[in-house]
């Protein structure tokens, strides 16, 4: 309107969903370490199928087989889920229980969209990655399809991505994301394998 001054809004972003991405400190050795135990665990282990399409997916007893290595990736996932985690007890963090398996894929392989129930985080860090195209990490909206039922195309200015988000995976990087969050992975085509340990963080609850 000519002549009237028009107030700036304030834009607020309430109901965020939390994603946290982090470079393990000093990965070389600690992904040598890892990759040997979970290729010989594969060698032993036929693994079971749960969102994957190919590939090896261990048993959810990561921390049994794993070794130091294992023992230790488990503890930076632990240390940053508390960093970014109030408690009921005056704001601490809550005390974990944890499951982790391993997963191998080679080219074409992928998963399916899917959640950890009863899960505060998840997480998933990145071994080794291949040479090649695709295997992206996809976060999915969790506000889908509400979102684009009444205007399709049209954004929110200044509030993010919307739909999903694909994350490229570099070894030595872990990511961590609320367990009720639907994600996958796109299929990858290239050469070597590729190889994830992903993780549970569940809240242990005072009764």
């Amino acid at each position: 309107m000519v002549g009237v001054t028009i107030p700036q809004g304030r834009l607020r972003q309430y109901f965020a969903t939390p994603v946290v991405d982090f470079e393990v400190p000093q990965s070389d050795r600690l992904n040598d370490e890892l990759e040997a135990a979970i290729l010989a665990k594969m060698g032993s282990d036929k693994g079971i199928q749960v969102s994957n399409r190919g590939g090896w997916h261990s048993d959810r007893d990561f921390r049994d087989w794993s070794g130091k290595a294992g023992r230790r990736l488990l503890s930076y996932a632990l240390a940053i889920a508390d960093q970014h985690t109030l408690g009921p007890k005056k704001g601490a963090p809550p005390e974990w229980q944890t499951d982790a398996w391993a997963n191998v894929s080679e080219s074409g392989h992928f998963n399916m969209p899917h959640v950890h129930g009863a899960t505060f985080w998840a997480a998933v860090y990145f071994v080794r990655t291949g040479e090649g195209t695709g295997g992206e990490l996809v976060l999915h909206d969790p506000r889908m399809p509400g979102l684009q039922m009444h205007a399709p195309g049209v954004r929110f200015k200044g509030n993010g991505e919307e739909g999903e988000i694909a994350l490229a995976p570099r070894p030595g990087q872990m990511i961590l994301f609320p367990g009720w969050l639907a994600h996958s992975v796109e299929p990858w085509h290239g050469t070597g394998t590729r190889i994830s340990v992903a993780m549970n963080l569940r809240a242990r609850m005072s009764s």
